[in-house]
């Protein structure tokens, strides 16, 4: 029997890009998806966005794609 890798799921980095995605949000990987890439490209149709971080990518949902402002102090 050989086992083949069928594929990814890309995980939502979060509202800050370092804390969890409070939803435990993950694009599922398609049939014809064996990449991050393409699995990236699925996501967009559904609203994620990816945005560029010192040495990586951050995926984020569409919940955590607008970080929420922080309560004002007061």
């Amino acid at each position: 029997m050989t086992a083949r890798p069928i594929g990814v799921e890309v995980a939502c980095d979060g509202p800050t890009g370092r804390d969890d995605c409070p939803h435990s949000a993950a694009i599922p990987a398609l049939v014809t998806s064996r990449t991050a890439r393409q699995v990236r490209a699925d996501g967009r149709a559904d609203g994620w966005t990816t945005r560029r971080a010192p040495g990586r990518l951050l995926d984020l949902c569409p919940n955590c794609r607008t970080p929420t402002p922080a309560p004002a102090a007061g």
